[in-house]
């Protein structure tokens, strides 16, 4: 079993023969942690769904994947995953690294999204910035703030 500590807004990533699955900690309250799994089968499907979980208590997340709360810390899910040999386990940012230097190595755009298109950059001038001000409104003498009726 693998630890990993997570803050509520942090995923986390499995991929394995049977398909990806991304672990994102929604909210810690007290001793009880609410999880988003999202489930990507190789077959092409889709599945989503939320999970509260209280300390040892499990979920099965894809074919070969057990989630379970070991502990809560300081506003922290400790989360311990059990999955297949097969499979790669990442905090979400530590793939998202991997899969940018892969592109990069492999020759592609660094800044390329998930289809391999580039991202697209604003182009041009910068909009000027948006001076505004607004009248205070009449006060209840009928004076408009400055002294004028």
């Amino acid at each position: 079993m693998l630890v990993l500590s997570r803050h509520p807004g942090k995923s986390i990533m499995v991929k394995g023969p049977e398909g990806a699955c991304l672990i994102t900690v929604l909210q810690v309250r007290g001793a009880q942690v609410l999880l988003l799994i999202s489930h990507s089968p190789t077959n092409g499907d889709f599945d989503s769904w939320t999970a509260t979980l209280v300390r040892d208590a499990t979920v099965q997340v894809g074919a070969t994947a057990r989630v379970t709360l070991v502990d809560v810390r300081d506003e922290k899910a400790r989360l311990g995953i059990n999955a297949s040999k097969e499979s790669l386990l990442h905090r979400l940012e530590v793939w998202q690294a991997i899969k940018r230097e892969n592109r990069r190595d492999s020759g592609g755009d660094p800044e390329a999204g998930p289809s391999g298109s580039p991202v697209p950059r604003p182009g041009g001038p910068t909009p000027p910035s948006l001076d505004v001000h607004l009248k205070e409104p009449p006060a209840a003498d009928g004076n408009d703030g400055m002294g004028k009726k």
